[in-house]
């Protein structure tokens, strides 16, 4: 014969969910209900409570099986009787209450430490923890819920099916490097991450944080690499600026977006910061460096020689090759490459003046095709004023122009690399890049040897058919 079960001793929340369970299985049961309002329902439910389709199909079956009494799933427990101290049972409770995620190892270490504990933890088992903890409601799920009831949430290890099919992105300090005027000035780093292979893509230092550097090292990256299918960024202004937004529409990128303060979503990329930060950035700030050229094409040299080539604990595999084995085939890439250097051109509107000019950064710029007094659109890489476009309103191009008189050679948004010495020299810091560099370079005329012997078989076969 079947216990009876005490309705009065199941608490309200069990209970509460007792009563969905029978809900949503008798609507599925009542065939006076077309399917597709069941349908409809059972996908709320799912959505709702966070089960899948097959868990409300052990529910029929237990509903058909045991009756109503097989969907309640509360069985009550005696607490265990193995850990007698009253006072050491409310200390393991409120340690697991205050994190949720401390393992048992670790609340032996903290109950350890008490001297009102030490004792009597040494004389309890880790299975006994994990019974004591099970029954009082704290096992493992109880405290995922108590995480997201907190406004926290638990993470798994989430990785991109294939190469570049995701990208992140992040901004992180650079080292000090002597301004214009002999004083320091901090560099910026902007990084893109593949995903899937964790591979640096692309990086590259600058003077500023400003949108131009953010799309200067994005736009390199896709040259090199391809069109990804997502980007992964954080909400800084670079991220979600409007511009940014219409380079990614424009080559159809989906752009994702943690929330605020959450910077461990993206994890990978962080961690990838933190190993340029102890070990490229230590060196570099010691090596010499004299200009934002030389530190980026340090940094260069060190993602390619060193980072790109080291198996990663994660993956077990090195960057390289794990980039080259997830790649599809169907990789998306740039097509047309005039197109998608418009795409990341500045847009400002200029009035011509009655000398058939516009002004444009302190520089002059001569319109021959529009009267004076005509409003254009005038279209730049902040990075290189030698030549600008003229667009009508209508978005229309009308004619490419060069600086009749020039005083900027990039916009004063994007500051000039300086050129003088650092105070503090390692020599051993600055052999060390300089090998870096050499490999490098070896590897770089490695890669055009192959490409060239490629197309050279490639060529005879053609003339052989």
């Amino acid at each position: 014969m079947n216990a009876q079960i005490d309705w009065e001793e199941v608490p309200e929340k069990e209970f509460a969910m007792y009563k969905k369970r029978i809900e949503i299985v008798e609507l599925c049961l009542d065939e006076s209900i077309d399917s597709l309002t069941k349908k409809e329902a059972k996908k709320d439910y799912c959505r709702l409570y966070s089960v899948s389709d097959r868990s409300i199909r052990n529910y029929i079956h237990r509903y058909k099986k045991k009756g109503p009494r097989g969907l309640l799933f509360y069985r009550k427990r005696e607490k265990s009787p193995r850990i007698h101290d009253e006072s050491l049972r409310k200390k393991i409770i409120s340690l697991v209450a205050e994190v949720p995620t401390r393992t048992v190892s670790k609340l032996r270490k903290l109950l350890h430490e008490d001297e009102s504990y030490r004792h009597q933890i040494e004389t309890i088992s880790d299975r006994t923890l994990y019974r004591f903890l099970g029954e009082n409601g704290m096992g493992q799920k109880e405290r995922y819920r108590m995480l997201i009831n907190t406004g926290r949430k638990a993470y798994h290890a989430f990785e991109a099916p294939s190469s570049m099919a995701l990208v992140q992105g992040d901004a992180r300090d650079g080292i000090w490097i002597p301004g214009p005027d002999g004083k320091p000035v901090k560099t910026y780093l902007f990084l893109w991450l593949c995903d899937h292979s964790r591979k640096i893509l692309f990086g590259k230092y600058y003077l500023s944080e400003k949108l131009p550097c953010m799309e200067d090292s994005f736009r390199y990256m896709v040259l090199r690499y391809g069109i990804p299918d997502r980007c992964y960024l954080d909400n800084g202004k670079v991220y979600i600026s409007r511009h940014f937004a219409s380079v990614l529409a424009e080559l159809k990128i989906k752009q994702l977006h943690h929330r605020p303060y959450q910077s461990w979503c993206k994890g990978k990329i962080e961690a990838c910061n933190k190993t340029i930060k102890y070990e490229f950035q230590a060196e570099a700030q010691l090596a010499g460096i004299k200009t934002i050229d030389e530190l980026n094409t340090a940094f260069w040299a060190w993602a390619e020689v060193e980072y790109n080539k080291r198996v990663h604990s994660s993956t077990g595999e090195t960057p390289d090759e794990r980039f080259i084995k997830g790649l599809p085939e169907n990789h998306r890439r740039v097509g047309d490459l005039e197109e998608f250097n418009v795409m990341f051109l500045w847009k400002e509107n200029r009035t011509i003046t009655k000398y058939g000019k516009i002004k444009l950064h302190k520089n002059q710029y001569p319109v021959e095709k529009l009267s004076h007094g005509t409003v254009v659109r005038v279209r730049f890489d902040p990075f290189d004023l030698d030549e600008v476009y003229i667009y009508d309103q209508g978005n229309n191009f009308i004619e490419k122009t060069s600086p009749s008189k020039k005083v900027n050679n990039r916009a004063p948004s994007v500051p000039e690399e300086s050129k003088k010495d650092p105070a503090k020299v390692s020599q051993d810091s600055i052999n060390y890049f300089s090998k870096l560099r050499e490999k490098y370079r070896e590897n770089v005329k490695k890669q055009n040897e192959m490409s060239l012997s490629g197309l050279k078989e490639r060529d005879k076969k053609e003339d052989n058919r």
